[in-house]
């Protein structure tokens, strides 16, 4: 008989049974008229787990295949497992994965999000990598407390502006400085205080102002 011809067939039985063990590819089902050696029909993404109720289907040449799994007595998590590449699809809905406890998702290679739009929500976010790359056009953070750790720190900019309300720098060894020129206006006071200072200049020293104290 061939395949088409068993597919045709209309002598297929059905049982239901108890999966006992699993024997490599094959499922080993004992039912009232005997144990059956089934593989998990492709329409059967629940992956059978020793002590499920599942129900069998036999050919007349003998092979079984397990349907579905009708009960489950353990707590042990229902696996959905698919041979080859899986695509679930909803051309004209929308999909969700809803988890009461959580929701993880694992890939041993390599994980892709395409979105017109991302939006995540949450009261606690947390992202390790041990090598991260951002690109984008435009960044817009609003955040009410900032805290960075990091060994060194290396950054690039054609124009950097900031604004803010006060500074604080506590430096422990050196702050260099290299520009073209440099311009700090004060509207009130400014001060510079070192145990030694030198001020050098190539050309010209200007000192200028109301009055001077010197000493």
């Amino acid at each position: 008989m061939t395949l088409l011809a068993e597919s045709l067939a209309t002598d297929i039985t059905q049982e239901q049974g108890l999966v006992v063990r699993h024997d490599g590819d094959l499922f080993v089902v004992r039912t009232s008229s005997g144990d059956y050696r089934a593989r998990r029909a492709t329409s059967c993404l629940v992956e059978p787990e020793e002590g499920d109720l599942a129900l069998v289907a036999s050919t007349p040449r003998g092979t079984s295949y397990v349907l579905a799994i009708l009960e489950r007595s353990g707590s042990q998590p229902t696996r959905l497992v698919a041979e080859g590449d899986l695509e679930v699809a909803t051309p004209r809905g929308e999909l969700r994965l809803r988890g009461a406890e959580g929701v993880s998702v694992l890939s041993a290679k390599a994980l892709e999000l395409v979105a017109g739009s991302v939006s995540m929500k949450a009261l606690q976010a947390s992202v390790v990598a041990e090598d991260l790359a951002l690109v984008g056009r435009h960044v817009r953070a609003e955040l009410d407390r900032v805290k960075a750790f990091a060994t060194s720190v290396d950054s690039v900019f054609e124009r950097l502006s900031q604004r803010v309300k006060r500074s604080y720098r506590f430096i422990e060894e050196a702050d260099h400085v290299r520009a073209e020129r440099i311009d700090y206006t004060a509207s009130r006071t400014l001060n510079l205080h070192g145990e030694n200072a030198v001020v050098t200049a190539a050309e010209v020293v200007k000192v200028d102002g109301a009055q001077i104290l010197v000493g």
